[in-house]
Protein backbone atom coordinates (compact mmCIF):
# COMPACT_ATOMS: atom_id res chain seq x y z
CA UNK A 1 0.00 0.00 0.00
CA UNK A 2 1.14 3.55 -0.73
CA UNK A 3 1.44 6.15 2.02
CA UNK A 4 2.32 9.81 2.26
CA UNK A 5 3.12 12.19 5.09
CA UNK A 6 0.98 15.29 5.53
CA UNK A 7 2.53 18.20 7.44
CA UNK A 8 0.49 21.15 8.70
CA UNK A 9 2.63 24.08 9.86
CA UNK A 10 0.48 26.43 11.93
CA UNK A 11 1.16 29.50 14.00
CA UNK A 12 0.66 27.59 17.26
CA UNK A 13 1.15 23.92 16.36
CA UNK A 14 3.03 21.71 13.90
CA UNK A 15 1.27 18.45 13.03
CA UNK A 16 2.36 15.58 10.84
CA UNK A 17 0.61 12.33 9.98
CA UNK A 18 1.13 9.15 8.00
CA UNK A 19 -1.85 8.87 5.63
CA UNK A 20 -2.94 6.09 3.29
CA UNK A 21 -4.48 6.47 -0.18
CA UNK A 22 -8.02 6.58 1.25
CA UNK A 23 -7.26 9.45 3.62
CA UNK A 24 -6.99 7.31 6.75
CA UNK A 25 -4.53 8.59 9.36
CA UNK A 26 -2.25 5.74 10.44
CA UNK A 27 0.01 7.62 12.87
CA UNK A 28 0.42 11.22 13.99
CA UNK A 29 2.86 13.55 15.75
CA UNK A 30 2.25 17.09 16.92
CA UNK A 31 3.88 19.77 19.02
CA UNK A 32 3.98 23.53 19.65
CA UNK A 33 5.34 25.78 16.94
CA UNK A 34 8.48 27.78 17.67
CA UNK A 35 7.14 30.84 15.88
CA UNK A 36 9.76 33.30 17.13
CA UNK A 37 13.14 32.02 15.95
CA UNK A 38 12.93 31.70 12.19
CA UNK A 39 12.48 28.64 9.99
CA UNK A 40 15.28 26.40 11.31
CA UNK A 41 13.60 25.09 14.51
CA UNK A 42 10.41 24.28 12.59
CA UNK A 43 12.31 22.55 9.79
CA UNK A 44 14.15 20.47 12.41
CA UNK A 45 10.82 19.62 14.04
CA UNK A 46 9.31 18.50 10.74
CA UNK A 47 12.37 16.38 9.95
CA UNK A 48 12.08 14.66 13.34
CA UNK A 49 8.39 13.94 12.81
CA UNK A 50 9.01 12.59 9.31
CA UNK A 51 11.70 10.21 10.57
CA UNK A 52 9.37 8.87 13.28
CA UNK A 53 6.45 8.46 10.88
CA UNK A 54 8.60 6.61 8.34
CA UNK A 55 9.31 4.04 11.02
CA UNK A 56 5.56 3.43 11.41
CA UNK A 57 5.03 2.28 7.81
CA UNK A 58 3.91 -1.36 7.72
CA UNK A 59 6.16 -3.88 6.04
CA UNK A 60 5.71 -3.72 2.30
CA UNK A 61 4.33 -0.18 2.39
CA UNK A 62 5.78 2.53 0.16
CA UNK A 63 6.19 6.20 1.10
CA UNK A 64 5.59 8.39 -1.95
CA UNK A 65 6.45 11.78 -0.47
CA UNK A 66 5.59 14.64 1.85
CA UNK A 67 2.85 17.23 1.45
CA UNK A 68 3.23 20.46 3.41
CA UNK A 69 0.57 23.07 4.14
CA UNK A 70 2.02 26.35 5.38
CA UNK A 71 0.73 29.88 5.93
CA UNK A 72 1.45 32.11 2.96
CA UNK A 73 1.95 33.95 0.83
CA UNK A 74 4.04 31.33 -0.93
CA UNK A 75 4.84 30.03 -4.39
CA UNK A 76 3.82 26.36 -4.63
CA UNK A 77 5.52 25.92 -8.01
CA UNK A 78 8.92 27.20 -6.86
CA UNK A 79 8.39 25.79 -3.36
CA UNK A 80 9.25 29.07 -1.66
CA UNK A 81 7.55 30.64 1.37
CA UNK A 82 7.76 34.39 0.80
CA UNK A 83 6.76 35.48 4.29
CA UNK A 84 4.10 34.72 6.87
CA UNK A 85 2.77 37.05 9.57
CA UNK A 86 2.52 34.33 12.23
CA UNK A 87 6.06 32.96 11.83
CA UNK A 88 8.86 35.41 12.60
CA UNK A 89 11.96 35.44 10.41
CA UNK A 90 10.48 33.62 7.42
CA UNK A 91 11.47 35.39 4.21
CA UNK A 92 11.91 33.69 0.83
CA UNK A 93 12.49 30.29 2.45
CA UNK A 94 12.98 27.47 -0.14
CA UNK A 95 11.07 25.11 2.10
CA UNK A 96 10.36 22.42 -0.47
CA UNK A 97 14.01 22.09 -1.51
CA UNK A 98 15.25 22.08 2.10
CA UNK A 99 12.84 19.38 3.24
CA UNK A 100 13.45 17.28 0.15
CA UNK A 101 17.21 17.42 0.67
CA UNK A 102 16.97 16.59 4.37
CA UNK A 103 14.51 13.71 3.99
CA UNK A 104 15.39 12.36 0.56
CA UNK A 105 11.70 12.46 -0.39
CA UNK A 106 9.63 14.36 -2.96
CA UNK A 107 7.91 17.33 -1.32
CA UNK A 108 4.83 19.29 -2.41
CA UNK A 109 4.04 22.67 -0.85
CA UNK A 110 0.79 24.64 -0.71
CA UNK A 111 -0.83 27.51 1.10
CA UNK A 112 -2.57 26.00 4.13
CA UNK A 113 -6.05 27.08 3.01
CA UNK A 114 -5.50 25.69 -0.50
CA UNK A 115 -4.32 22.42 1.01
CA UNK A 116 -7.39 22.31 3.24
CA UNK A 117 -9.61 22.86 0.20
CA UNK A 118 -7.99 19.91 -1.54
CA UNK A 119 -8.43 17.79 1.58
CA UNK A 120 -12.15 18.54 1.71
CA UNK A 121 -12.42 17.83 -2.01
CA UNK A 122 -10.67 14.47 -1.84
CA UNK A 123 -11.85 13.20 1.54
CA UNK A 124 -14.56 15.48 2.95
CA UNK A 125 -17.63 17.43 1.96
CA UNK A 126 -16.35 18.24 -1.51
CA UNK A 127 -16.25 14.67 -2.79
CA UNK A 128 -18.21 14.27 -6.01
CA UNK A 129 -18.16 17.97 -6.93
CA UNK A 130 -16.21 19.61 -9.74
CA UNK A 131 -16.61 23.19 -8.50
CA UNK A 132 -16.11 23.91 -4.80
CA UNK A 133 -15.08 26.80 -2.57
CA UNK A 134 -13.57 26.25 0.87
CA UNK A 135 -13.49 29.07 3.43
CA UNK A 136 -11.90 29.05 6.87
CA UNK A 137 -12.97 31.71 9.37
CA UNK A 138 -10.76 32.02 12.42
CA UNK A 139 -8.14 34.66 13.24
CA UNK A 140 -8.31 35.64 9.58
CA UNK A 141 -10.20 34.33 6.56
CA UNK A 142 -8.48 31.83 4.29
CA UNK A 143 -9.80 30.21 1.14
CA UNK A 144 -9.26 27.66 -1.57
CA UNK A 145 -11.17 27.40 -4.85
CA UNK A 146 -11.52 24.29 -7.01
CA UNK A 147 -12.91 24.81 -10.51
CA UNK A 148 -13.27 21.94 -12.96
CA UNK A 149 -11.56 19.61 -10.52
CA UNK A 150 -8.43 21.76 -10.31
CA UNK A 151 -7.17 24.09 -7.61
CA UNK A 152 -7.31 27.71 -8.77
CA UNK A 153 -3.85 29.15 -8.06
CA UNK A 154 -3.33 32.15 -10.31
CA UNK A 155 0.05 33.80 -10.84
CA UNK A 156 2.76 32.47 -8.49
CA UNK A 157 0.12 30.51 -6.61
CA UNK A 158 -1.25 33.63 -4.93
CA UNK A 159 -4.77 33.68 -6.39
CA UNK A 160 -8.17 33.22 -4.77
CA UNK A 161 -7.29 35.13 -1.59
CA UNK A 162 -10.96 35.73 -0.88
CA UNK A 163 -10.40 37.09 2.61
CA UNK A 164 -8.82 40.12 0.99
CA UNK A 165 -11.56 40.83 -1.56
CA UNK A 166 -13.00 44.29 -1.23
CA UNK A 167 -16.55 44.52 0.09
CA UNK A 168 -17.01 48.27 -0.19
CA UNK A 169 -17.14 49.48 3.39
CA UNK A 170 -15.03 52.66 3.76
CA UNK A 171 -12.15 52.26 6.19
CA UNK A 172 -12.58 48.49 6.56
CA UNK A 173 -12.63 47.34 3.04
CA UNK A 174 -11.71 43.65 3.02
CA UNK A 175 -13.94 40.73 3.94
CA UNK A 176 -11.38 39.57 6.50
CA UNK A 177 -11.41 42.98 8.20
CA UNK A 178 -15.17 42.65 8.64
CA UNK A 179 -15.95 38.98 9.21
CA UNK A 180 -12.90 37.27 10.75
CA UNK A 181 -12.59 36.26 14.38
CA UNK A 182 -10.21 39.18 14.86
CA UNK A 183 -12.83 41.57 13.48
CA UNK A 184 -15.47 40.14 15.82
CA UNK A 185 -13.13 40.57 18.80
CA UNK A 186 -12.43 44.16 17.82
CA UNK A 187 -16.13 44.94 17.43
CA UNK A 188 -16.84 43.37 20.83
CA UNK A 189 -14.14 45.43 22.52
CA UNK A 190 -15.60 48.60 21.03
CA UNK A 191 -19.12 47.62 22.11
CA UNK A 192 -17.97 46.98 25.67
CA UNK A 193 -16.65 50.53 25.89
CA UNK A 194 -20.10 51.97 25.16
CA UNK A 195 -22.36 49.36 26.81
CA UNK A 196 -21.47 49.04 30.50
CA UNK A 197 -24.28 46.57 31.23
CA UNK A 198 -23.50 43.93 28.60
CA UNK A 199 -22.85 40.44 29.96
CA UNK A 200 -19.51 40.53 28.19
CA UNK A 201 -18.11 42.49 31.16
CA UNK A 202 -18.72 39.46 33.35
CA UNK A 203 -16.81 37.22 30.96
CA UNK A 204 -13.83 39.24 29.78
CA UNK A 205 -12.29 42.68 29.46
CA UNK A 206 -12.14 44.69 26.23
CA UNK A 207 -8.50 43.61 25.97
CA UNK A 208 -9.16 39.88 26.41
CA UNK A 209 -12.59 39.33 24.86
CA UNK A 210 -12.74 36.58 22.20
CA UNK A 211 -15.17 35.49 19.53
CA UNK A 212 -16.12 32.57 21.79
CA UNK A 213 -16.96 35.02 24.59
CA UNK A 214 -19.30 36.90 22.28
CA UNK A 215 -21.02 33.67 21.26
CA UNK A 216 -21.40 32.63 24.90
CA UNK A 217 -22.97 35.95 25.89
CA UNK A 218 -25.29 35.83 22.87
CA UNK A 219 -26.46 32.35 23.89
CA UNK A 220 -27.28 33.75 27.34
CA UNK A 221 -29.55 36.36 25.75
CA UNK A 222 -27.28 39.40 25.86
CA UNK A 223 -28.59 41.83 23.26
CA UNK A 224 -25.24 43.48 22.58
CA UNK A 225 -23.62 40.11 21.88
CA UNK A 226 -26.58 38.97 19.80
CA UNK A 227 -26.29 42.09 17.67
CA UNK A 228 -22.58 41.43 17.19
CA UNK A 229 -23.21 37.84 16.13
CA UNK A 230 -26.01 38.88 13.79
CA UNK A 231 -23.66 41.39 12.20
CA UNK A 232 -21.00 38.67 11.88
CA UNK A 233 -23.52 36.46 10.08
CA UNK A 234 -24.46 39.31 7.75
CA UNK A 235 -20.84 40.04 6.88
CA UNK A 236 -20.24 36.34 6.19
CA UNK A 237 -23.33 36.25 4.00
CA UNK A 238 -22.21 39.26 1.97
CA UNK A 239 -18.94 37.48 1.25
CA UNK A 240 -20.75 34.30 0.24
CA UNK A 241 -22.89 36.30 -2.19
CA UNK A 242 -19.76 37.62 -3.92
CA UNK A 243 -18.24 34.12 -4.01
CA UNK A 244 -21.37 32.67 -5.59
CA UNK A 245 -21.46 35.37 -8.23
CA UNK A 246 -17.72 35.09 -8.96
CA UNK A 247 -17.28 31.32 -9.15
CA UNK A 248 -20.75 29.72 -9.28
CA UNK A 249 -19.59 26.73 -7.22
CA UNK A 250 -21.65 23.63 -6.58
CA UNK A 251 -20.97 23.87 -2.84
CA UNK A 252 -19.34 26.20 -0.31
CA UNK A 253 -17.70 24.52 2.68
CA UNK A 254 -16.82 26.61 5.72
CA UNK A 255 -14.36 25.70 8.45
CA UNK A 256 -12.45 27.55 11.15
CA UNK A 257 -13.19 28.05 14.82
CA UNK A 258 -15.62 30.96 14.45
CA UNK A 259 -18.07 28.91 12.37
CA UNK A 260 -17.49 25.38 13.67
CA UNK A 261 -18.17 26.54 17.23
CA UNK A 262 -21.26 28.47 16.11
CA UNK A 263 -22.83 26.61 13.17
CA UNK A 264 -26.01 28.67 13.47
CA UNK A 265 -23.99 31.54 11.97
CA UNK A 266 -24.26 29.75 8.64
CA UNK A 267 -28.04 29.56 8.93
CA UNK A 268 -28.17 33.33 9.36
CA UNK A 269 -25.63 33.87 6.58
CA UNK A 270 -27.70 31.72 4.22
CA UNK A 271 -30.64 34.08 4.79
CA UNK A 272 -28.47 36.95 3.58
CA UNK A 273 -27.57 34.90 0.53
CA UNK A 274 -31.22 34.15 -0.23
CA UNK A 275 -32.03 37.87 -0.11
CA UNK A 276 -29.10 39.23 -2.10
CA UNK A 277 -28.09 36.85 -4.89
CA UNK A 278 -29.34 37.74 -8.34
CA UNK A 279 -30.83 34.38 -9.43
CA UNK A 280 -32.22 31.12 -8.07
CA UNK A 281 -29.27 29.15 -9.42
CA UNK A 282 -27.18 30.73 -6.66
CA UNK A 283 -29.82 30.19 -3.98
CA UNK A 284 -29.68 26.45 -4.59
CA UNK A 285 -25.99 26.13 -3.67
CA UNK A 286 -25.44 24.43 -0.29
CA UNK A 287 -23.32 26.31 2.24
CA UNK A 288 -22.19 23.81 4.86
CA UNK A 289 -19.76 23.33 7.73
CA UNK A 290 -16.65 21.58 6.40
CA UNK A 291 -16.47 17.88 7.20
CA UNK A 292 -12.85 17.16 8.18
CA UNK A 293 -12.73 19.26 11.34
CA UNK A 294 -9.38 19.37 13.12
CA UNK A 295 -7.83 16.93 10.61
CA UNK A 296 -8.34 19.23 7.63
CA UNK A 297 -4.78 20.58 7.75
CA UNK A 298 -2.89 17.29 7.72
CA UNK A 299 -5.30 15.57 5.35
CA UNK A 300 -5.16 18.60 3.10
CA UNK A 301 -1.37 18.47 3.06
CA UNK A 302 -1.50 14.73 2.34
CA UNK A 303 -3.90 15.34 -0.54
CA UNK A 304 -1.12 17.19 -2.38
CA UNK A 305 0.35 13.73 -3.08
CA UNK A 306 -2.86 12.03 -4.19
CA UNK A 307 -1.70 11.88 -7.79
CA UNK A 308 1.10 9.56 -6.69
CA UNK A 309 -0.90 7.57 -4.15
CA UNK A 310 -3.04 5.27 -6.24
CA UNK A 311 -2.12 1.63 -5.62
Amino acid sequence: MNYCIGVDIGGTQVRAALVDHEGRIQAERRGPTDALHGPQPIIDQVETYVAWLRAQIPEGGRLVGIGVGCPGPLDPVAGIVFTTPNLAGWKDVPLRAILSERTGLPVELANDANAAALGEWYFGGGRGYSHMVYITVSTGIGSGVIIGGKLLLGRAGCGAELGHMMVGVPGRTSWEQLASGTALKRAAAEAMQTHPHTLLHGIATPQTVTAADVASAATCGDQVAQTLMQREAEFLGVGFVSILHLFSPEIILVGGSVVTANPWLLRQAREVVQERVIANIYREVPIEVAHLGSHVGILGAASLLMGKMQP
